[in-house]
């Protein structure tokens, strides 16, 4: 735990460092007014008429305090006190409300570039350490975990505020009755030390929380994910069941916290109390501590004592609060290591004017399951190639590693000869235009999901893209046309629309390779076929993978690579295979119940 706290000092230090400077300058400022408050006891209580010309340290800090007034030409007198008690009040006030917005423009800096950092991570890691993580963990750690982590920071910059104006206190303490004061630390220490159980408690109660609300923010997301198809299965109930029992969990692990937090401000509270009394008891019967000063420690101990609490309390709060900053820098510390390598500079341009080639390329998610093996393939520039095969014989793998998403574990890709390094992927996505079944759209209107690919495009350019996907007729029915709002994922929109929206925004890009993945499964043969006309009219210029289940998808197809368990088994043109009678094409081509 210590170590995580030091980490996390550090990190609030370095991230939102002249804030925190700001922040611990008006601390100090803030505390200042408040000693200079407590030494005007000293010459109010002599205005009063009490002597304390004899009175050990409270005799020094009355002749201190004199010293300062006669410094400045000043005479000490009621009406002056007064006037300079209303002044500090009114400077403390000030200086904490500066304070307090210090501490707060730090926090939000630090939770923001924490929130930043992480993003970048995520954002960089490679394509499959992504597809193994949960999305809902990267939801929860980008903002519950953030606002815990943001919340520790506060913490801990009050908990600095309350340990510097103790400090100040137990300062004057010392200057009135330094055995008396010297008691007091020593058995609020072993009071501390003798918490240092609860202390573990509540910061094992912070883990259980991190814990408990990851979970609920993964069902939730499948939940809300899947509310058609829960309704379809008629299973709100147990639904609704699953997220009631981890909602339970959060609150119970909440309320443990709680629990652990007021009990352990409860028995230091009663705790503290027992030793003042101690030591006043002490001091009156055997320190023989003069009057006037034990008056003025009662009222600094009755100050200190809420501020010893405080510090408590906040402490405590931070405990609860830094796991949710070790789960933050643990996650990003996991994506830095599967980030990406940076992008080359300069070097020639991936424009694929000749070939993409795949020499026995492997590739496997896990190694007891190979998807590919020792696959060599050849996909000529300007030609339209399919990939067909059953379902999991290695399809969109084959056109992931073509695209550079994932990398294989052997063999070679190379662009037009040169080799695609991890250095040049971020170039050759660039030349990229990709469309699944799966369809991504935002909440947002078509125009803003058009963009989203490509931002510098002209009205002209989203035109041309809607008629190639033939999309531009439904899209100019709409009410709104392109101003349209399609609603969370494009739930506003058919299946087959949003399928060819997502062809209009890879069209957009205007690539040198178009992959389709099963992109056309929703569109009726008529709509399919204008999408074809639209990419044999770049012919030569573009070239494109398709992935299909539906052969009569890829009749048009310059070359066909059929896959079965991880391997190319046949491939050809369309007349080739189907002619081949006992060729797996063949096969597959009569499962659909289609001639030549």
């Amino acid at each position: 735990m210590s170590r995580t706290l030091i980490q996390f000092a550090r990190a609030l230090a370095g991230q939102a460092r002249w804030r925190a400077m700001a922040a611990l300058g008006l601390m100090i400022a803030f505390s200042l007014t408040e000693g200079v408050g407590v030494l005007m006891l000293f010459p109010l209580l002599q205005v009063a008429g009490i002597n304390l010309t004899n009175q050990g340290g409270a005799g020094r800090l009355a002749r201190m305090a004199a010293a300062g007034f006669a410094a400045v030409g000043l005479k000490p007198s009621l009406p002056l006190l007064l006037v300079i008690f209303v002044v500090l009040i009114g400077l403390r006030t000030f200086l904490g409300r500066m304070q307090s917005d210090a501490m707060y423009l730090a926090e939000q800096h630090f939770e923001v570039g924490l929130r930043l950092r992480l993003y970048r991570a995520i954002s960089r890691a490679n394509w499959l350490y992504l597809s193994r993580a949960r999305t809902s963990d990267f939801v929860h750690a980008l903002s519950t975990e953030l606002a815990r982590a943001g919340q520790a920071a506060f913490d801990l910059m009050l908990l600095a505020a309350d340990l510097i104006l103790t400090a100040l206190y137990l300062l004057i303490a010392f200057r009135l009755a330094p055995a008396m004061t010297a008691i007091v630390l020593g058995c609020g220490g072993a009071l501390a030390a003798a918490m240092r159980g609860r202390t573990r408690e509540i910061h094992q109660s912070g883990e259980e929380i991190s814990a408990s609300i990851n979970s609920l923010f993964a069902a939730m997301t499948g939940h809300l994910e899947n509310l058609k198809l829960a309704k379809a299965y008629g299973a709100e109930a147990r639904n609704y069941a699953m997220f009631a029992e981890l909602t339970r969990e959060v609150e119970g692990a909440n309320i443990a916290a709680q629990r652990h937090q007021t009990a352990a401000s409860a028995w230091f509270e009663l705790g503290s109390a027992v030793i003042l009394g101690a030591v006043l008891y002490v001091a009156v019967g055997a320190l023989r501590v003069a009057p006037a000063a034990i008056l003025i420690l009662l009222v600094l101990f009755a100050r200190v004592m809420p501020r010893f609490l405080a510090a408590l309390q906040r402490w405590h709060s931070l405990v609860n609060t830094v796991p949710a900053f070790a789960n933050l820098t643990a996650m990003e510390s996991r994506f830095t290591a599967a980030a990406e390598p940076e992008p080359a500079e300069g070097g020639p341009p991936l424009e694929l004017r000749r070939e993409i080639s795949l020499d026995q390329v492997s590739f496997a998610y896990t190694p007891e399951a190979p998807v590919l093996s020792s696959i060599s393939a050849v996909i000529p520039a300007g030609q339209i190639v399919a990939i067909v095969g059953q379902t999991g014989a290695g399809k969109s793998t084959l056109a992931d590693l073509a695209m550079g998403l994932i990398a294989p574990d052997s063999g070679r890709i190379a662009i037009d000869g040169v080799p695609l390094e991890a250095v040049w992927i971020a170039r050759w996505r660039e030349r990229i235009g990709y469309a699944a079944s799966d369809t991504f759209l935002f909440h947002g209107s078509i125009r803003d999901n058009l963009l989203w690919a490509r931002p510098d495009a002209s009205d002209g350019d989203l035109r041309e893209a809607l008629e190639a996907a033939a999309a531009a007729q439904f899209v100019a029915a709409l009410p709104d046309g392109l101003g349209t709002i399609v609603g969370d994922r494009g739930v506003t929109l058919s299946q087959g629309e949003r399928q060819r929206l997502s062809i209009a925004r890879a069209w957009l890009r205007r690539p040198r390779l178009m992959v389709l993945d099963e992109a056309t499964n929703s569109l009726d043969s008529e709509t399919e076929a204008r999408i074809f006309e639209a990419l044999e009219r770049r012919r030569g210029d573009l070239t494109v993978v398709m992935i299909a289940h539906r052969l009569s998808t890829i009749r048009r197809a310059d070359l066909i690579y059929v896959i079965e368990d991880g391997r190319i088994v046949e491939y050809g043109t369309w007349n080739d295979l189907v002619a081949r009678g006992d060729g797996r094409f063949h096969a597959l081509c009569e499962a659909q119940a289609l001639s030549g």
